[in-house]
């Protein structure tokens, strides 16, 4: 990864969560009614007919950055089938959400990322989003794209050993919608405590409580050198011979994978997908390290007690 791309993500993550800090609730109906109407969103229109070009906005983040800048992506009508798929795999939760709060899904090439939320009017009583996809994943599976991100963490030059993420053959649009769209829904009903940190003495939100100190930091119980460091959290890309370590470090938390070990909205983002995706859709998935097709360890989060222990948070997603 290079040092564009990690600085873009913290300014990503940065923007998302003042975006989620400044969100208030319970707003009033004539906001919410102001709010679509200037952005032009209509509740009971489809998702389908939000897809569009990604907003000048979105284009500017790259250009003040000194990058190379993404372009618009057309999807061709196989292309239109994957996506449409991956709306019907939305929980009823993300769907009313999304209803409301989504002004645009969009696709771009030249993207650093997998996928980005930006919220389009950070501040305002009522918060609206947009979705941007680098269109490259709809040409990839859920174990291609996420075995390719975990390899980011781990040097594995020289070594006959590699991780693999076996998350099934599903398209990997489906994993990125159902993750951004939790990042929606987190950022519309503020499921996760709504400050930057949890003042001292206080247990925090439901979903952060016994689990996360502040945004970035586990509570001491799970909190360890070993994942503290990872590349997700700006850390150091690890040996390939420290890679059952790091694992096994993980199975001592309640995060259901290393990237959502690294700060509490991408814990909620990737225990809501990998819950809907091996609890509802029936998908397979397990940290491996591999010496060839050989596979010499495996982990499978969603067996945990520790991960299990958290289901009951997000029943919610759940309910019509």
């Amino acid at each position: 990864m290079n040092a564009f791309k990690t600085g873009f993500y913290s300014v990503v993550l940065l923007l998302f969560v003042c975006s989620i800090s400044s969100t208030s609730h319970g707003q009033m109906p004539l906001q919410r009614a102001e709010t679509l109407q200037r952005y032009g969103i209509d509740p009971t229109s489809s998702l389908e007919s939000r897809i569009g070009p990604p907003s000048p906005r979105f284009i500017k983040m790259f250009t003040d950055e000194g990058a190379p800048r993404p372009t618009a992506h057309d999807l061709t009508p196989e292309e239109r089938r994957q996506v449409l798929a991956a709306f019907s795999a939305l929980t009823p939760l993300h769907r009313r959400v999304l209803s409301t709060r989504l002004r645009s899904i969009s696709f771009a090439d030249g993207m650093p990322n997998t996928a980005l939320t930006v919220t389009v009017n950070p501040g305002e009583p009522y918060e609206v989003f947009d979705i941007i996809f680098r269109a490259g994943i709809l040409q990839e599976n859920i174990s291609e794209i996420l075995t390719q991100k975990e390899r980011t963490c781990f040097d594995a030059a020289g070594s006959a050993m590699n991780v693999y993420i076996d998350g099934g053959k599903l398209d990997a649009i489906i994993y990125a919608l159902l993750h951004e769209a939790t990042h929606v829904v987190d950022g519309s009903l503020g499921m996760i405590k709504d400050s930057n940190s949890i003042p001292a003495g206080s247990n925090g939100g439901p979903f952060t409580s016994g689990v996360w100190s502040d945004r970035t930091t586990p509570v001491p119980q799970y909190r360890t050198a070993l994942l503290e460091d990872i590349h997700y959290r700006g850390g150091k890309i690890r040996n390939m011979n420290e890679a059952q370590n790091i694992y096994d470090a993980l199975r001592k938390t309640p995060f259901v994978s290393l990237y959502g070990s690294s700060n509490w909205y991408d814990d909620l983002a990737e225990l809501v997908t990998w819950y809907h995706l091996t609890q509802k859709m029936k998908q397979p998935y397990h940290l491996e390290i591999r010496r060839g097709a050989e596979v010499l360890y495996s982990y499978s989060p969603m067996d945990s007690t520790l991960v299990q222990s958290r289901f009951e948070q997000i029943t919610q997603f759940y309910a019509e």
